[in-house]
């Protein structure tokens, strides 16, 4: 990895994305940019604190103008970006839980679960664009899941997590499209982190079979050797841990 390589991570403070930050810092990354919605409070923050390669900044994605500010602060740092990589997303919290069936559907739940897991993202790279263009070596990343894709979907249930996971989707295949016309270099791709051991995937991990349960560090250290390998050929996909393309 270069050392002139620029970083952001959205959703650095805590779980996949704080075990992705110190990957970056492994890997001699020149700057980190990481975000949090209240950085001062999280582990990262006491992990990795600020300094001259590291900038934290406030960013919530139910709030647009967070997002908008935090591009801007990157911006003014920095005119290129390497890699950019979106880890935050919510399953099951004091506003969502997963549906079983029809009737637990909730018009508020749906409207959250696209905000965070799909709006987010998107209006980060919109936010960020002016640092994505050019003919720089770039990899937009956004943690997805495999249960958002649609052929894929076998079991039904938790509405609102698969709909706005596929959202995201879809919304990253959108911009690998428009940004191929920015960055001839860019690769735009959502990836299956598997089914790690965060405060997402808590509730659930008694149905997670023999040693499919992975720590954060493996699964980052699976999707940053992914992110390695990936290349402009390979944008618009969705892509497993351990590089398998996933069905949309």
């Amino acid at each position: 990895m270069s050392q002139l390589m620029n970083v952001v991570i959205q959703g650095a403070g805590r779980g996949i994305g704080l075990a992705m930050a110190h990957k970056a810092i492994e890997s001699d990354a020149n700057h980190l940019f990481l975000t949090a919605r209240h950085p001062a409070a999280t582990k990262g923050y006491a992990d990795l604190p600020p300094g001259p390669n590291i900038t934290w900044l406030a960013l919530d994605n139910l709030e647009p103008d967070s997002i908008e500010k935090a591009g801007e602060q990157i911006r003014s740092q920095t005119d290129k970006l390497n890699r950019v990589i979106c880890c935050s997303g919510v399953l099951k919290d004091g506003v969502i839980r997963p549906e079983k069936r029809l009737a637990d559907i909730d018009a508020e739940a749906l409207t959250y679960a696209y905000q965070v897991n799909a709006t987010g993202p998107i209006l980060l790279a919109k936010a960020l664009l002016q640092a994505l263009r050019g003919d720089h070596a770039l990899c937009f990343t956004s943690i997805s899941a495999r249960v958002g894709s649609i052929s894929d979907n076998q079991l039904g249930g938790w509405y609102a997590y698969r709909a706005s996971k596929a959202a995201q989707n879809q919304l990253m295949r959108t911009l690998s499209i428009e940004m191929a016309r920015y960055n001839p270099n860019a690769c735009v791709a959502t990836l299956h982190p598997g089914t790690v051991d965060t405060a997402l995937s808590k509730p659930f991990q008694s149905h997670v079979p023999k040693g499919g349960l992975f720590t954060v560090e493996n699964s980052a250290n699976m999707l940053w050797s992914l992110l390695n390998r990936l290349t402009p050929k390979d944008s618009g996909g969705f892509f497993a841990y351990d590089g398998k393309p996933i069905p949309y």
